[in-house]
Parts: structure tokens; sequence; C-alpha cells
């Protein structure tokens, strides 16, 4: 992915100026394994018992990995690391499920890569304005300036959320 917003200083290649996004902590490549044969039942809405998994058939199973990576090839998890998007239910601790092959448009989640920094922002790109923004109106949107680089390594598809554990 190769394509440009509107403002020149704004790459979106899916990789950070000095390394691609696994190369990074935080990032971890989706894999396939042996839990695809131990799918967890969907419970159906008007169901007064939680499904039984022994009688359950493979069709009222959810498998995560196909319903939230559409391309395992430019697809990564990301681990958020601060609370800048908590008004948009992004926690620390919280597992992104990106894809670097989908076009960033106004309004995506994007895991991006400025001035040196990695950040989980919300892209406005209007007209010639290009920000990445948070939801919580307390934090400044940064807006990157004329010879800067902005790298967007990717579109937030989904999200894990761990409760316990």
């Amino acid at each position: 992915m190769t394509d440009q917003l509107a403002l020149p200083f704004v790459n979106i290649v899916g990789a950070s100026p000095s390394a691609p996004p696994e190369a990074f902590a935080e990032v971890r490549r989706p894999r396939l394994s042996g839990m695809r044969k131990r799918l967890p039942p969907v419970a159906d809405r008007s169901a007064e018992v939680p499904p039984l998994s022994a009688n359950d058939d493979e069709s009222t199973r959810l498998d995560v990995h196909e319903y939230l990576v559409h391309n395992g090839e430019s697809s990564f998890f990301f681990e958020v690391r601060d609370d800048s998007m908590a008004e948009a239910e992004i926690f620390r601790g919280d597992m992104l499920v990106v894809d670097k092959s989908l076009s960033p448009a106004h309004g995506n989640i994007v895991v991006a890569y400025i001035n040196g920094e990695r950040l989980v922002r919300r892209l406005y790109s209007r007209g010639k304005k290009t920000a990445l923004q948070t939801d919580n109106p307390d934090t400044p949107e940064i807006v990157p300036e004329y010879g800067s680089e902005l790298t967007i390594w990717g579109v937030v598809v989904g999200m894990f959320k761990r409760f316990v554990g």
C-alpha cells in the first residue's frame, strides 16, 4: 500500500521510517493454531441457558480470527500503551487488530508513527488538513507540520479486551 493522502508528508506504507511495525514489542502477528478445532460456541440471543459445547455443531461456533482478521498477511496486533483513546473505549492493555492493506480514511482509528512516536489516534483528513485526534477534548490534536513525516501503519479493524486475568 503506497497511497498518499492529500499532504506530501503523509506516507501510508505500513511501516515506520526506520523499521516495520513487527519490529516493535507491542506489535504481534496473527497466527493460526490448533485452537481452530475447539472454537467456542456463540450464544443465541433468545437462549435461556448458555450453549453446551458438546451438543453444538460447527455452524454455531465463532472463529475469532476469521471474524477480525480479514487479511492475515497484512494484519497485526498492537497492544495499547496508554489511555489517550479512552473516549473511544480503547484502553491501556487492549489488543488492537490492525490491517495495513486498508486505505485510511477520515474518521478511521489508525496506528501511526510520527516524530519517533507510535500512536493510536483517529485520523482527520479534510481538505488540506490532516491531523491525528483523540476522542478526548482535553487532549490536543497532532497536526503534522510541512516537512515532518507521518506514517500510517494501518487501520484498526477490531479489538480484544481482557476483563479478568
